[in-house]
């Protein structure tokens, strides 16, 4: 092959793989582009509101489009669901207490200030009916969530140390989410006279439920 052709079929190539890769990055720009049109249109018309047609009209799309990126609903809500869970076990992650018990106290109100300070996010990692939602209790005894996976190893080395009883790793996890989860869709709902109630009424039962997992008579 002459140096020519040589250079040619260089050129060529170089001009493949740029093309290659900016449709690569044109897809998940307009992945990115849908996502964020989904998560605006939850946060203004809430999960009723949520069609393929609004969503692709906020997005600039076609529905035919839209449906290129994700094939149906369901594919859209486990993405808004998986933006939420991420941005969760993110939070989760930058906890920094050693102390197991004081770690769960701050899992818990970091808890609280997700869903106050970003509702939209967390409603959308808690409460979307999404297809690929983890479910009780094989998803969780498989390790396949992160956040109560971490809270598990707490929970395990605060028993070790003969500061919970001897309960159950997994139900005590879900137990303590159910209780914050419980909470806030209290909240949601308006129940509350006012969110400084809420939060002082949040704050009272968790205490109460990780005192409630102290061996007899044992006080910290």
């Amino acid at each position: 092959m002459n140096p020519g052709t040589w250079g040619a079929w260089g050129h060529a190539r170089r001009a493949g793989l740029c093309t290659k890769y900016s449709f690569v990055y044109s897809v998940r720009m307009t992945k990115s582009r849908i996502l964020s049109a989904a998560k605006a249109v939850h946060e203004s018309a809430g999960f009723e509101g949520l069609t393929i047609r609004r969503v692709a009209q906020r997005a600039g799309l076609s529905p035919m489009a839209l449906y290129r990126h994700f094939k149906n609903k369901d594919e859209l809500l486990n993405a808004l669901m998986q933006d939420g869970i991420s941005a969760w076990e993110a939070i989760v992650r930058g906890i920094r207490a050693r102390d197991p018990v004081k770690w769960l106290e701050a899992l818990m109100e970091a808890y609280l200030d997700f869903a106050l300070k970003q509702p939209h996010r967390f409603d959308a990692a808690f409460f979307l009916p999404a297809p690929a939602a983890r479910r009780f209790p094989d998803d969780f005894a498989a390790g396949r969530s992160p956040a109560i996976a971490l809270a598990m190893a707490r929970i395990d080395q605060a028993k070790a140390d003969g500061r919970f009883r001897d309960e159950p790793t997994l139900g005590i996890a879900v137990a303590l989410a159910a209780y914050g989860q419980g909470f806030v869709s209290m909240q949601r709902a308006r129940r509350f006279a006012s969110d400084k109630q809420f939060k002082a009424l949040y704050r009272a039962a968790q205490r109460q439920f990780l005192d409630s997992l102290k061996p007899s008579g044992k006080s910290e």
